[in-house]
């Protein structure tokens, strides 16, 4: 092969990006609908509003044992085949559940399954990308790209037939997911026998000690920070748009130009972090949150509302990537499950929740305003981001060894 020949997709990279475009395609459905679905089911805004806030508290609990389990075994496939079985079964059982009661069970049951599945993928994404050479970023960006069609084609289908598909859709979505999670490599036959008694405290001694390393605190503050920063846009965005006098077919259409960018930058992404580095990519996706959250906070002409969206690239994408690459480089793999864990409750759990909370209140005060709370976690996560400049120096921030390498992810 000459220097100028294409690389070849690596296998490995080729199942991962199934796996990631089923995931996505999920999402694609389940975030713009599911709460129109509950409430097409017969549940009113109180009890929409619990379910969801359930789901949320319990992702900061599951997440971090399920990371701890999976390091503990040295195996993230088989919890992750674990998680989407459960997800798979619940979702189906939403086809037939009819009382109030049983599709709160059954709804948070497979919410918190998900979210415990999905620092799992990460962790084992970035360990076989490490281990076989290819680049994280190029199997991830399958995720945002089907989620984007997963939008529009769940919108389309809602459109013709009703919010009737949605369980229905959701289902065979999730039965792709689990295909696609027992197609990755399975571990060598009794891998994983022992004393796990022994290896989970062993492990749950050394995420202890990866919550007392300050370079993680200060990563996992400025990642948070930042990612939690999006809460008002998710939560409150296309509402704003919709009372600044945008069309739902206009909403519809710019919603999708951020995963567009983001998309283009998962492409690029070691490259990004060769050139950059994992602590200023946290820290571009800072400044890209300042920048983005203040445009947005005062209602600007259409022409800066459409570059504000272009700038998803640098909020999550860039910033997503740089929490990515410093658990790459700074956790031992044996820990990198559960490392992902907490960045997910973290971001997604902790510092999401409480922003969300509040943007409620301060949305029914300040209107679009609100984003300037946003912009100001912005500036959060660069103080935080350059503190970890200074404190970590590239190398692990634990004194425990590698562990064992073997074939399991």
């Amino acid at each position: 092969m000459s220097p100028s020949d294409p690389k070849p997709v690596s296998p490995i990279a080729l199942r991962l990006s199934v796996a990631y475009a089923t995931v996505g395609t999920n999402g694609g459905i389940y975030i713009p609908f599911f709460g129109a679905w509950l409430a097409w089911r017969g549940m009113g805004p109180a009890e929409i509003g619990a379910l969801l806030s359930t789901g949320m508290l319990l992702r900061v609990v599951v997440p971090p044992l399920t990371g701890i389990v999976a390091d503990a075994r040295n195996d993230r496939r088989s919890m992750m085949v674990v998680l989407f079985a459960m997800q798979f079964a619940l979702y189906f059982a939403l086809n037939f559940v009819t009382t109030p009661s049983g599709i709160f069970f059954v709804a948070v049951t497979a919410n918190v399954a998900g979210s415990a599945a999905s620092p799992l993928m990460e962790s084992a994404s970035m360990r076989l990308a490490e281990r076989f050479g290819f680049d994280y970023g190029r199997v991830r960006m399958w995720n945002s790209i089907t989620f984007a069609i997963g939008n529009v084609v769940s919108g389309l289908a809602v459109s013709e037939w009703g919010l009737v598909v949605l369980a229905p859709w959701l289902t065979l979505s999730l039965g792709a997911s689990l295909a696609a999670i027992l197609w990755l490599p399975a571990p060598p036959p009794g891998h994983a026998r022992g004393q796990l008694g022994i290896k989970l405290r062993a492990t749950a001694a050394e995420a202890r000690e990866l919550l007392q390393s300050i370079p993680f605190l200060l990563f996992l503050m400025a990642s948070s920070f930042d990612q939690g920063s999006h809460a008002f846009y998710y939560a409150y965005g296309g509402l704003h748009w919709k009372e600044m006098g945008y069309s739902g077919a206009l909403i519809g259409a710019i919603w999708p130009l951020g995963v567009v960018a983001e998309a283009a930058l998962f492409a690029i992404s070691l490259h990004l972090f060769r050139i950059v580095g994992a602590t200023r990519l946290l820290l571009l996706g800072g400044f890209g949150c300042v920048l983005r959250w203040t445009i947005l906070a005062f209602d600007p002409p259409f022409a800066l509302v459409v570059f504000a969206q272009f700038l998803h690239g640098m909020t999550f994408a860039l910033a997503h990537l740089g929490a990515m690459y410093f658990i790459l480089k700074a956790v031992p793999p044996r820990l990198s499950a559960t490392a992902q864990s907490l960045y997910a409750v973290f971001s997604n759990g902790i510092i999401m929740g409480a922003a969300t909370f509040v943007s409620g209140p301060l949305y029914a005060l300040y209107g679009g305003r609100t984003y300037l709370l946003m912009a100001a976690m912005g500036v959060c996560a660069i103080l935080f981001a350059l503190a970890l400049q200074r404190r970590w120096h590239g190398g692990r921030i634990t004194q425990h060894a590698d562990g064992e390498h073997s074939d399991a992810i």
